[in-house]
């Protein structure tokens, strides 16, 4: 498939400009000017920032992942099991996962689909944490979870020098859905389509205003 966009749109749907949510005022994509630059208005619906470090995941990021993942229900032979966790040897030594002082048992090698979802969860919640120590500017819930997405698939690791941190510390409100749709090509240089349909997820989750989206 070949993929197109303009400056704010997502991919292969380029009439409208993806809306833009800042600290200060939460715009909506309404077109493109003969220069085809996106232009905006302001939305009397307001999605509000908060700090970080105030912020949890939502639904939006977590129902997103459930339903693009299959979980293991049973631990692979590289300690991987639910949505992609990967058990630490201390849990393996004990046979229990703890997931807000639940303990779920892995004695059997097997968990349930709920399990998995709990677990989930501890993991997302730790995407969270790292997320605070790097993002310094107040985010909206669905910016957060956005990014909670992204980097549950491109790992934690990626946060603290990911382009995409950089842009919000910067407050380049405007470029951030470009950038998350980017580098969406295999070394062999074609277009990877289910990591374009990550994105496309993504920069739609980053860009979400109730009642407009």
């Amino acid at each position: 498939m070949i993929y197109d966009k303009k400056k704010g749109s997502l991919l292969n749907y380029i009439q409208l400009p993806l809306h833009v949510i800042t600290p200060y005022g939460t715009y909506l994509g309404t077109g493109y000017d003969v220069n085809s630059m996106p232009t905006y208005t302001l939305s009397y619906t307001n999605v509000i920032s908060f700090p970080v470090n105030q912020l949890v995941f939502s639904n939006l990021s977590k129902n997103s992942i459930i339903k693009d993942t299959i979980p293991s229900l049973t631990i692979n032979g590289r300690n991987i099991i639910g949505y992609n966790y990967e058990i630490p040897d201390v849990e393996i030594k004990y046979g229990y996962i703890t997931v807000a002082s639940q303990r779920i048992s892995i004695e059997t090698a097997k968990i349930t689909i709920a399990s998995a979802q709990l677990i989930l969860e501890k993991q997302l919640r730790a995407i969270g944490n790292v997320l605070e120590k790097f993002v310094y500017e107040p985010l909206g819930q669905p910016q957060y979870d956005a990014l909670i997405h992204y980097f549950y698939y491109e790992g934690v690791s990626e946060i603290e020098n990911s382009p995409i941190i950089k842009l919000i510390n910067n407050r380049q409100w405007y470029d951030i859905t470009d950038e998350i749709q980017t580098s969406i090509k295999r070394e062999n240089g074609r277009v990877d389509d289910r990591l374009a349909a990550l994105r496309i997820e993504t920069a739609k989750m980053w860009s979400y205003v109730p009642g407009f989206s």
